[in-house]
């Protein structure tokens, strides 16, 4: 695939577009399972950190760590990538990466949450009785850059120690009264007995696509990272509901919508598709085609069954394209702006 990929790029006079996502842990794992459900495959040798996205689109892909990820943009050896909000924010205060320019800002998986935790025998519940701790306050944290923006907006008195593995642990050891940390559940601050507290929500955070905005000004990217949005868009879209198809009998196409925009879980994305069958008896039967959410699924069924459907049949959605991807037009804003 490499050969028949590069021999593509060599033929059109194309250079590779380079995608890079996460190298290990959840987020990698995650952002594989993100991009095969929109529809590529992915080819990639064990141990080797380079790869192929096949699809849609065909892309080269990269496999580095978040920090690396974001300088290999901002430098230009890298096209795009999935990253985590929290290290984009963060390393963009840290460095003042100046190019770097969000495309999508959410990906729906990776979530967190960077949260201010303490002691859960401190008598603190929020941020504003923090506040009112006169002594200075140490905290740990790996995101010093969002700590410190986040700690001076809200006039708290502190010192950062800047930690790094499992901080969870710091307090108790006496290295720091607080953390600052990473949260996706909680467990981990309650078995080290730290409780978070109101107000003391950082950032939330998710997997984001981001890319350079100097370098998208040249069409063969931009006319790719369109084709990207396209089909995270329509994928993210279509998650949230079910293709249902069912035959009603009915005098007429008609009538038949009468009975169907009747029912509250019956609307559809615009409204139902209606064709009639051809029964070998004659009878008027009609088939039905629409898009309901899944968490209306059972009273959908219900519905269909109270105006006379049966042979309900229920297929996930896998994609719902829209005119042109919303993110896009953005997209076009940012880097004019930028680029002004």
């Amino acid at each position: 695939m490499k050969e028949n990929y590069e021999n593509m790029c060599s033929k059109y006079k194309l250079r590779p577009i380079r995608l890079a996502i996460p190298s290990k842990g959840r987020m990698k794992r995650e952002s594989i399972q993100f991009l095969e459900n929109c529809g590529f495959t992915i080819q990639v040798k064990e141990r080797q950190y380079l790869g192929y996205l096949l699809g849609p689109c065909n892309i080269q892909l990269v496999f580095q760590r978040h920090e690396d990820i974001l300088y290999g943009i901002e430098s230009g050896s890298v096209d795009l990538g999935i990253v985590g909000r929290d290290i984009y924010e963060e390393k963009s205060i840290k460095e003042g990466y100046k190019n770097l320019i969000i495309i999508h800002d959410s990906l729906q998986f990776g979530n967190c949450r960077l949260e201010l935790a303490v002691p859960e025998d401190w008598n603190v519940d929020s941020l504003r009785e923090l506040k009112q701790r006169k002594k200075e306050i140490t905290v740990a944290t790996k995101f010093p850059g969002l700590t410190m923006q986040y700690l001076d907006q809200n006039r708290v008195n502190y010192r950062i120690i800047k930690g790094n593995g499992s901080i969870e642990v710091f307090p108790a050891l006496n290295h720091s009264d607080i953390i600052v940390d990473l949260v996706s559940t909680g467990q981990t601050l309650n078995k080290n007995r730290l409780k978070m507290i109101k107000g003391g929500t950082i950032l939330k955070s998710e997997a984001i696509l981001i890319g350079n905005s100097k370098a998208l000004k040249d069409s063969q990217l931009i006319d790719i990272t369109k084709d990207l949005l396209e089909f995270f868009e329509a994928t993210l879209r279509a998650e949230g509901f079910f293709s249902v198809f069912v035959n009603i009998r009915g005098e007429n196409e008609e009538r038949i919508a009468n009975s169907i925009y009747s029912k509250e879980f019956l609307k559809g994305l615009q409204g139902p598709t209606i064709s009639p069958v051809i029964t070998k008896n004659g009878e008027k039967m009609f088939a039905i085609h629409i898009i309901v959410k899944k968490m209306n699924l059972q009273e959908a069924i219900k519905n269909l069954r109270e105006i006379g459907g049966s042979g309900v049949v229920v297929l996930p959605t896998v994609y719902i394209f829209e005119e042109e991807p919303h993110r896009y037009q953005l997209l076009l804003k940012k880097i004019g702006e930028k680029n002004g």
